[in-house]
């Protein structure tokens, strides 16, 4: 229909569902619906990184030639990938420092941008908390159902103690017996 519009994860684009994309998507139709005009939407891609953690990222990025006395991505001793050659890929420590630099970079406000970098400071400095999660196996075979289809549970509520002031020797006949006390 005309003037419905839909995009990121929601739009069948057939372009993959990355942020890159929906930001993409989100300015084009902004400028459609400012602009009156409907038109095809085109992706840019501008290259790919990724954050492996522990000061090690990967990054692929989108890096004309151009004409220019100084290239950053030869002193970072990027070498040239792509089709065209026009990508340059970065490993370790340089593509870690992109990755954060570019995602604090799209934080919207001051208060965002300082509360991250401390955040970042203080697992800098004390570390990440790691935590290892407990599997605990389960029954592989299902308790038995009652007719009406409820489970057989124990009643925790009876409970055996197991200590010798917990025997009684029975009067009748003189031998000594459990007790079972109802908590």
């Amino acid at each position: 229909a005309d003037g419905v519009y839909a995009i990121g994860d929601a739009a069948l684009s057939g372009f993959a569902p990355t942020a890159q994309v929906a930001a993409q998507q989100g300015k084009h139709i902004g400028r459609a619906i400012r602009d009156g005009v409907d038109s095809e939407f085109a992706y840019d891609h501008a290259g790919s990184l990724c954050c492996l953690g522990s000061d090690n990222g990967i990054a692929q990025l989108l890096a004309p030639a151009g004409s220019t006395s100084f290239n950053v991505w030869d002193a970072l001793g990027a070498p040239a990938v792509g089709r065209e050659g026009d990508e340059r890929a970065v490993t370790g420590k340089p593509a870690f420092v992109l990755w954060r630099s570019l995602y604090w970079t799209k934080l919207l406000s001051a208060s965002s941008r300082l509360s991250l970098g401390g955040d970042w400071m203080r697992s800098t400095i004390n570390g990440r908390d790691v935590v290892e999660p407990v599997l605990q196996r389960t029954a592989t075979i299902r308790p038995p159902v009652e007719s009406f289809g409820t489970e057989l549970r124990r009643n925790n509520t009876i409970r055996l103690v197991n200590k010798t002031d917990a025997l009684a020797t029975d009067p009748a006949d003189g031998k000594r017996k459990k007790r079972f006390w109802l908590f």
